[in-house]
């Protein structure tokens, strides 16, 4: 089960840009799962998003199980006061994306978006095994 880590919105750009396209042999463009989670707080050694630590092991532990064999990719949207509030945020504004609240896990099959998990959704086993299939 590989997580990837996005540490900036060009990073998350890149990941679904090459999700979204054919590589060199050919192949179709792929699926994949993009999480939206509130960064760490260096002082806690936990997201300053309370929804997006509960939601944390749930969503770790569903994607593991159900679709490991899936890419996740981790985009942190930065600090508190980089996201509340924000209508500009990069990930508010991007075209593939378009993320209001956080947590929110998006899963993309052959480069398109088919579903996506917001806020407390994300925290429920019974829901995210659900979306996760």
């Amino acid at each position: 089960m590989p997580f990837h880590r996005c540490p900036s919105p060009a990073d998350a750009d890149a990941a679904i840009a090459a999700l979204r396209s054919a590589d060199k042999t050919g192949a179709k463009p792929g699926d994949g799962l993009f999480l939206f989670f509130g960064s760490t707080d260096p002082g806690t050694g936990q997201s300053w998003c309370p929804d997006c630590a509960v939601a944390d092991p749930v969503l770790r532990s569903a994607i593991a199980k159900k679709r490991g064999d899936l890419t996740t990719f981790e985009c942190p949207v930065g600090e508190r006061s980089a996201w509340k509030g924000n209508a500009e945020h990069p990930y508010r504004l991007h075209p593939a994306f378009r993320v209001q609240r956080i947590p929110t896990l998006i899963r993309f099959a052959g480069g398109s978006e088919i579903g996506r998990l917001v806020e407390a959704d994300c925290a429920d086993p019974a829901r995210v095994a659900a979306f996760l299939g």
